[in-house]
């Protein structure tokens, strides 16, 4: 990913994640793992496997703050009079474990963005681009996101990924991780909605649609 600036650009704090709430216009990104790792934490909770769990866990936690810093470098823009500048966003971040009204693990990352930024040029504020926010989210975040977690587990733990037949990058090993994660999408698993009521993006959520809507055409569903 390139940089939006020169030098890194440290965002704003939009909120105490303690006392305070995201403003009305917060967007939340939203970013979930592959359905096979929260599928295989998931079994290795439910078996007693307590230590595995707690380092993907750690793993996660790390990724996540990782992938909340990139949101700055990723759509860390608003628009100029000659085009879109760099700008200062707000942010804050939620790491968390389960989703509502769904069995099991399922760790994701809400990143709340303001709905405005600091142009860096002259400090106007200015609305952010929601358009490309999406659209980097699907491109740049969730990627990225999978893959550092895919690299990590595999270094940690041994873990074994690859590419399954929806043409996501999933955890292979144990074989039924896939099929179980198809059927899932198949039934068009839903994603959480947030600790706060704010307009939502997923990254990564259209290429899991179009897999669900493929594996629902595939078995007649």
């Amino acid at each position: 990913m390139e940089s939006t600036s020169s030098a890194p650009v440290r965002p704003d704090r939009l909120f105490d994640l303690v006392t305070g709430f995201p403003p009305d216009d917060a967007i939340d990104l939203v970013v979930p793992v592959p359905l096979t790792l929260s599928l295989y934490m998931t079994m290795l909770e439910s078996t007693g496997h307590a230590a595995p769990v707690a380092a993907l866990r750690k793993i996660h936690d790390h990724e996540a703050s990782t992938t909340a810093r990139a949101v700055q470098e990723t759509v860390g823009v608003v628009d100029g009079p000659d085009g879109p500048e760099p700008a200062r966003l707000a942010l804050a971040h939620v790491v968390e474990d389960r989703v509502p009204r769904v069995n099991g693990v399922r760790p994701h990352l809400h990143v709340y963005v303001g709905g405005t930024a600091v142009a860096l040029s002259d400090g106007r504020r200015a609305p952010i681009d929601i358009d490309l926010l999406a659209a980097r989210a699907d491109s740049h975040l969730f990627p990225d996101h999978r893959d550092r977690l895919a690299a990590a587990s595999t270094a940690h733990l041994g873990l074994v990924w690859g590419e399954a037949a929806t043409g996501s990058l999933e955890l292979l090993e144990p074989a039924w991780l896939v099929e179980r994660a198809a059927q899932l999408l198949r039934d068009d698993e839903p994603f959480c909605p947030g600790p706060f009521a704010r307009r939502r993006v997923v990254a990564g959520e259209h290429h899991l649609r179009r897999v669900g809507e493929e594996l629902r055409a595939e078995l007649g569903t």
